[in-house]
């Protein structure tokens, strides 16, 4: 399994220490835009903080903003709870996989379905690391497809407990 060669315990955050922003009293639908916008942002930064915990991000703030670019174009929220931002950027070293779970009820991540997103898969790689990148990114689709791996990652403690979730496809 992919995922446990490059899911680095220093990269595993739980939970995230991010809340959404409370709406404001007549709120209209554009200040709800941005607010929402402002949320998904500050979990995107958290998440390039938590990668740069390798030792494999050249500049955090340029890492940071090509995620944020990457995730205007289209969201990476994409089953229910579950988000992989990913980049390839310059300013990483090598691939770098990390996990991180949100308090409940979740973060706003722009999702297909509305809800709120609680489990985060975040990957960034270097531009020439394609195979690595499309290998693991294709993993990640049939794991968060597991029910008793997802189970796994949202009642872990411990970022053994992670490792532990992602093992279970191991032993079948």
């Amino acid at each position: 399994m992919i995922v446990l060669r490059h899911l680095l315990a220093e990269c595993v955050k739980l939970p995230l220490d991010l809340v959404p922003t409370a709406p404001v009293e007549e709120e209209s639908p554009a200040q709800a835009a941005r607010r929402l916008a402002a949320d998904k942002e500050s979990a995107i930064t958290e998440l390039c903080a938590l990668l740069a915990h390798s030792g494999q991000v050249n500049n955090l703030t340029r890492l940071t903003r090509d995620m944020i670019n990457r995730e205007r174009k289209a969201t990476t929220a994409i089953a229910p709870g579950v988000a992989i931002p990913h980049v390839r950027s310059m300013q990483m070293r090598s691939f770098v996989m990390g996990f991180a779970r949100a308090r409940d009820p979740g973060l706003p991540f722009a999702s297909l379905d509305g809800d709120p997103t609680r489990l985060f898969f975040v990957l960034a790689s270097p531009p020439w690391e394609d195979r690595t990148y499309l290998q693991l990114y294709r993993e990640l689709s049939t794991l968060i497809q597991d029910e008793e791996v997802m189970a796994g990652l949202m009642a872990a403690q411990t970022v053994q407990d992670v490792f532990n979730a992602f093992r279970t496809l191991l032993l079948r």
